[in-house]
């Protein structure tokens, strides 16, 4: 009798390639390589990345990842491993030109400050200092200092440039790296860069398929279409990996429970079941069951959840209610899915001994409950700046030195520092023998799964012409659109919407792109004269894009210990009050418009926080919308009845600050008699 013998090769997330029996079951990958020769083995090739002419168990990837990593750490100099735990930014140009070195207007520029990281704009494509986050692109950002010098394996890219150009920079600033020592290839990140129009961290000319919400999911969250969700994070990765990026910043699992916090509309919604089961669709589409190179990674922030922030004190989580592990049910989500990397907030913790100290430094949420209770085992990146900008906040150590810093950070459980290239001071902390290499080959383990997941090693570029086909395709923006229209919520109608009347009516517009709406309506000037009275509206006053609690004051960096921890102590960041109410020189137009006797339509669009909108917003208007940073033809569409609105609201509208005051910052659906409840949503009869 024959024995058959069954060969199983199993790929799974972070545990690389198994195989047993014959050689014969190993697929051979597609190998990228400029700078390295290839080696052959038999019928198999691998790239020589430490160029010894011989193949190294890091190179083999045939090999278990574990393994592949623990040989590749062995030969790697402190160095090497500490620059993988720095996660700094370069970002794209719009021309694709790189910069390599420094020039000698940016040396000076250096000398004469203490920390260089916070800089201004950099130049066109709306990449830069004035366009993102202040401190997001440093004067020492060349490709020289970060992949030769320092190390720098881990690189949020939030430029923007035309996808071939893209492409093409990121196939370039690989090359380096693949000339380094090892041949480490980058992994490259950005944040979320595929709203319908761009702003906050990604700004810019927008090239990629369209979507609601610029930087969250708030808005496809109304649809409450889980197939939907998981389209765009399998579109997310198809056009990420495209261009050469291969990590998203997000998503942003934030349960919205205090509608105070600024940054509500980049997370899902009040309900954390509902985010769960969201960020799970989501991490289907981008991760998928194995990631690999058609993959991404995602990197859920911002851990424990900044969705509880005090009213009081906005650097703050706190749990009246004690409902914090409400806010864990996302995170437990995210990590059953195979996530890997997590980002710690800016915010200080409530819980544990512990107690008021920022949630980067400590042990308590770090390592017992991510690592102890929720079995996490990736790496962890602190957001940008928190550690030597944003810093501990607990007045006992608030002047600690970057190098201070960097040690409790690390040691409480740390493994990746956002936005900092500052990589002297963890150097000197384990010459001095106060941090140990083991937790740095830990913490460069965690990482390295990063690359060795998403198959980095062996081919780490991409097809420059194929990109300007993948990026937006015809198919992709399709599902961008359906997803706008299914994101609209409309809140009230007293029959006015769809417009009915046949043929072209006279429509008065605010807020509107007049070529856009004239496809659908005559415009006219005189709101006396019109049909109908659009109005699109944002529901905050106008500020800086992170102005409020919890962000970064537009414009100034935050108190930070300065490079090497020579500049000012930092400070704990004031408490900001944040009125929600819907601006009153705002309603006081809309009513004036309203007098003409015209019916008046409004659509909020909110941005920031939950807003409270107008309590006579019945008696002043005949419809009304809710809108997450869609297009004007989603939005005309839904007036002129092309679609039937089907959005729900992903969270409960409160009808005054007294109940926002009064409510518990961790209890979901805790605002006295909101004015529109979580869920509430119309459609057309």
């Amino acid at each position: 009798m024959k024995t058959m013998i069954i060969t199983i090769c199993v790929v799974a997330l972070g545990l690389g390639i198994q195989c047993s029996a014959s050689d014969n079951a190993f697929k051979q990958p597609k190998l990228g390589a400029n700078k390295v020769q290839i080696i052959k083995q038999g019928k198999y090739e691998f790239k020589d990345l430490n160029k010894n002419n011989k193949l190294d168990p890091y190179e083999d990837w045939r090999l278990p990842v574990d393994k592949r990593i623990d040989n590749l750490v062995s030969q790697m100099t402190l160095e090497e491993k500490v620059g993988l735990m720095f996660h700094p930014n370069i970002a794209v140009t719009e021309d694709g030109s790189i910069k390599y070195e420094l020039t000698e207007e940016d040396k000076k520029k250096i000398a004469m400050n203490e920390d260089p990281s916070y800089t201004g704009p950099i130049g066109p494509g709306g990449q830069g200092g004035g366009a993102m986050l202040p401190g997001q692109v440093s004067l020492h950002a060349c490709a020289n200092d970060y992949i030769l010098k320092n190390n720098f394996r881990s690189i949020l890219n939030n430029g923007i440039a035309a996808p071939a150009v893209f492409a093409k920079w990121s196939n370039s600033m690989q090359e380096i790296a693949e000339g380094s020592r090892l041949g480490i290839p980058i992994m490259f990140s950005s944040d979320p860069r595929h709203g319908a129009s761009l702003g906050a961290h990604v700004s810019g000319n927008q090239y990629f398929s369209q979507w609601p919400s610029k930087e969250g999911q708030v808005g496809i969250t109304a649809s409450r279409d889980t197939s939907l969700v998981k389209e765009y994070g399998r579109i997310t990765a198809e056009e990420y990996r495209a261009v050469g990026l291969h990590m998203i910043l997000g998503p942003q699992i934030d349960v919205i429970t205090n509608p105070g916090y600024d940054r509500n509309m980049g997370a899902f919604s009040e309900d954390a079941n509902l985010t769960s089961s969201l960020v799970s669709a989501f991490i289907e589409g981008a991760q998928g069951e194995s990631v690999g190179p058609e993959k991404i990674l995602v990197q859920l922030k911002h851990y424990p959840g900044s969705g509880p922030v005090s009213i009081s004190n906005s650097e703050q989580l706190v749990y009246p209610g004690n409902n914090f592990e409400y806010h864990l049910l996302p995170w437990k989500a995210g990590i059953s899915k195979g996530v890997i990397a997590v980002m710690g907030a800016y915010a200080g913790t409530s819980l544990n001994s512990d107690k008021g100290l920022a949630v980067n430094f400590s042990k308590y949420i770090l390592t017992t409950v991510l690592r102890d209770q929720l079995h996490f085992e990736g790496a962890v990146c602190a957001d940008w700046f928190a550690i030597n900008g944003h810093g501990p906040l607990r007045e006992d150590i608030i002047s600690f030195s970057t190098k201070e810093r960097y040690l409790m950070a690390i040691n409480s459980g740390l493994d990746q520092i956002g936005g900092e290239i500052y990589v002297k001071p963890v150097l000197e902390l384990v010459k001095e023998g106060k941090l140990s290499e083991e937790r740095v080959n830990q913490a460069a383990k965690r990482i390295l799964k990063w690359h060795f997941a998403l198959g980095l090693f062996e081919n780490p570029y991409v097809d420059e012409q194929a990109a300007a086909k993948i990026v937006r395709s015809e198919k992709n923006q399709k599902a961008g659109y359906q997803a706008q229209l299914e994101s609209i919520t409309l809140l009230a109608n007293d029959g006015t919407l769809p417009v009915k009347k046949t043929g072209k009516i006279n429509l008065y517009i605010s807020g509107i792109d007049s070529s856009a709406a004239a496809e659908y309506a005559t415009i006219v000037s005189d709101p006396q004269k019109a049909d109908l009275i659009l109005i699109r509206t944002t529901t905050e006053a106008d500020r800086g894009a992170f102005g409020g609690p919890m962000g970064m004051p537009a414009g100034a960096p935050p108190g930070g210990a300065g490079a090497n921890g020579k500049g000012p102590a930092a400070k704990q960041m004031p408490t900001q009050g944040n009125d929600l109410n819907f601006p009153v020189d705002k309603w006081t137009a809309i009513k004036k418009l309203a007098a003409s006797g015209t019916p008046v339509v409004v659509a909020f669009n909110t941005t920031g926080a939950v807003p409270i909108l107008p309590g006579d917003l019945k008696e002043v208007t005949q419809a009304s919308l809710m809108i997450f940073d869609v297009l004007d033809r989603p939005l005309l569409d839904v007036v002129f009845g092309k679609f039937n609105p089907i959005g729900k609201l992903p969270f409960d509208i409160p009808s005054s600050m007294e109940a926002v005051r009064n409510q518990k910052e961790d209890v979901p659906f805790d605002t006295k008699d909101p004015s529109f409840k979580y869920g509430f949503g119309l459609s057309y009869k």
